[in-house]
């Protein structure tokens, strides 16, 4: 099943054995389980971040697939099989490791090094590159810059407008973004501003290696992706035995009995547990994160007023 988390995640914290043995070795539980950690974490900040983004499914790489620019994969394949034949291009798991046959085995065969091209550590992860900057509504563009956005590069027709010192007191807080932008996707006049958008697609048969389209790494935020984690751990133990989950679990779900605030019937949750730091992040109060937030519908700023204000120069 695809998801935000996938079973490599795991091992940053908890053994592979330990895993399974509270999973009872059945995998849709562990799916189940970590669908439930990541809508948990939605709730909290889905009024303040672009969760779609944010949350993005990782899936395991397939060679004869597309991908978006930002999209991240894992390595992972069927173990190998000395008793069957492999056609060049196919996948398998030695060792630890992800290999593609680069020649056609077509008498089954002990294994041959000579006959596979390593790709990579199972559970290493890639992402793919942006053929552009991203798309940001404060950035000031000229004609001709060229953006990413949604899955499309979009070249700039229209300059970014500044506005002007009248504009600026029509304004309640000016002292947040003066630039008027027109997103590359808006309805109304995102075609006059940037186009019509030309779709891009990391093109299949790319190897992860192609480092004109891949790069190894996580694009994930990695401390959300230690949020879910926790989550899914502590929701996976509570499932064996829920008066006698592990103290580490509960510590960094809820932390420390101690540590909790009842505030108007609200408990408060200290920010080094999984709740204390989703509750901090949408509040935005001790905790800013690295997620994309909600940009406004259109780049225009709302004005108060119906008079514009008077310049008095002295």
């Amino acid at each position: 099943m695809d998801s935000f988390l996938f079973y490599g995640d795991y091992a940053k914290q908890i053994q592979a054995d330990n895993l399974q043995a509270i999973i009872g070795g059945n995998q849709s539980i562990l799916d189940g389980i970590q669908k439930a950690a990541v809508e948990e974490c939605k709730s909290y900040l889905k009024q303040k971040y672009d969760v779609t983004e944010a949350f993005e499914n990782v899936t395991q790489y397939n060679f004869a697939s597309t991908y978006k620019a930002g999209e991240t994969v894992y390595l992972n394949a069927t173990a190998y099989n000395a008793l069957i034949t492999y056609t060049i291009g196919k996948y398998t798991l030695y060792n630890g490791n992800v290999y593609t046959c680069t020649t056609a085995i077509v008498v089954a065969e002990a294994w041959n090094a000579a006959h596979w091209t390593l790709v990579g550590a199972q559970w290493a992860t890639y992402y793919g590159l942006y053929p552009q900057p991203i798309f940001d509504y404060q950035k000031v563009y000229a004609i001709g810059d060229q953006v990413w956005w949604r899955d499309k590069t979009y070249t700039c027709r229209i300059a970014t407008s500044i506005l002007d010192h009248a504009a600026q007191l029509q304004i309640n807080t000016p002292v947040d973004s003066l630039a008027v932008n027109i997103f590359p996707d808006d309805a109304t006049k995102g075609v006059q501003y940037w186009g019509v958008g030309v779709s891009y697609l990391i093109p299949s048969s790319t190897i992860v290696s192609n480092t004109t389209y891949w790069i190894a790494g996580d694009n994930r935020d990695q401390k959300l992706l230690m949020i879910c984690i926790d989550i899914a751990l502590y929701h996976a133990h509570c499932r064996i035995s829920p008066r006698n989950v592990p103290e580490l679990r509960t510590h960094r779900y809820m932390g420390v009995h101690e540590d909790r605030i009842s505030l108007a019937g609200r408990v408060i949750y200290p920010t080094y547990s999984a709740l204390g730091w989703l509750q901090s992040a949408a509040d935005g109060t001790d905790i800013t994160a690295e997620m994309p937030v909600i940009q406004p519908g259109e780049g225009h700023r709302i004005r108060f007023g119906g008079n514009t204000k008077t310049i008095n120069q002295y």
